[in-house]
């Protein structure tokens, strides 16, 4: 058995239209899974080619993750469409660069909507359809096949390891220290269902996000660059990697850990910043 493959297993995930979720999209398409995509933007036609690149299925469902009720309808549309979830990738977010002092409530509220409670409701969602595949396969996670019944994974941030000296996101960082304080209670609870649960920390990525701070704040990517081993900012394919092995069987004796991938940026002292 490749321990890699995916073949005819449902990934579902969130803030897959664009930038690192789609590199997700991508990779396990890749490996052959089909994809169910929740977000609230119009996707990337790179998309929709995964279907005749892979041989995979893919569908686009638009869904505030912050509502419970759209989320559970768009669950239970994908199970109609591709069958049962098998993987879970929480991948939408959201940052502003606001100061602590003067950080308003609407930053708050919305960062922490959609960054903790969209990636709360839709892991709870897609752990509820991996619990009812446990109970129709007569309550067996197959331990001696060393196969799993399910996994999750949370995409967090490097800004969890260490503060960042050049951008101000206190609510950012908090708010995606609530989501990795998720993945060891989750993964203790569902464990006896067979169900794997760990995080992804990235660190400075080239997404469109980035590109755009590219032109409007050129100082503050070339802090990045500064801060990395390699002198330069990752690109999203380099977490593809990472990505797969939470995903797939290579990593069935991983669960309740946070895999930071972030060019060494958090393990060394900083020269003077700025």
């Amino acid at each position: 058995m490749d321990s890699f493959s995916l073949k005819s297993k449902t990934a579902v995930l969130t803030g897959a239209a664009r930038g690192l979720g789609l590199a997700f999209a991508q990779v396990l398409a890749e490996a052959g899974a089909n994809i169910a995509v929740l977000d609230v933007i119009q996707p990337d036609a790179a998309l929709q080619q995964l279907e005749e690149k892979h041989h995979v299925r893919v569908r686009y469902h638009k869904t505030d993750v912050t509502s419970r009720d759209e989320v559970m309808d768009a669950i239970a549309k994908i199970e109609e469409e591709l069958g049962e979830i098998h993987i879970n990738v929480n991948a939408a977010g959201v940052v502003t660069d606001e100061p602590f002092l003067t950080t308003s409530d609407r930053n708050l509220e919305r960062t922490f909507a959609v960054n903790f409670t969209g990636s709360f409701l839709v892991a709870q969602a897609c752990a509820n359809s991996m619990v009812r595949r446990w109970e129709r396969n007569g309550k067996r996670s197959q331990p001696d096949e060393g196969t799993s019944n399910g996994c999750i994974v949370f995409i967090t941030s490097i800004a969890t390891h260490i503060a960042s000296c050049a951008q101000q996101i206190s609510c950012y960082t908090a708010s995606k220290a609530a989501v990795r304080g998720l993945v060891k209670p989750l993964a203790m609870e569902l464990s006896k269902y067979g169900i794997r649960v760990n995080s992804l920390s990235p660190g400075y990525m080239m997404t469109d996000m980035m590109r755009g701070l590219q032109t409007q704040q050129p100082q503050l990517v070339a802090q990045f660059e500064k801060e990395t081993l390699f002198g330069r900012i990752g690109f999203p394919h380099e977490l593809q990697g990472a990505l797969l092995f939470l995903c797939s069987q290579a990593s069935g004796w991983y669960t309740g850990q946070d895999l930071l991938v972030d060019g060494g940026a958090s393990l060394w002292k900083h020269p003077a910043p700025l």
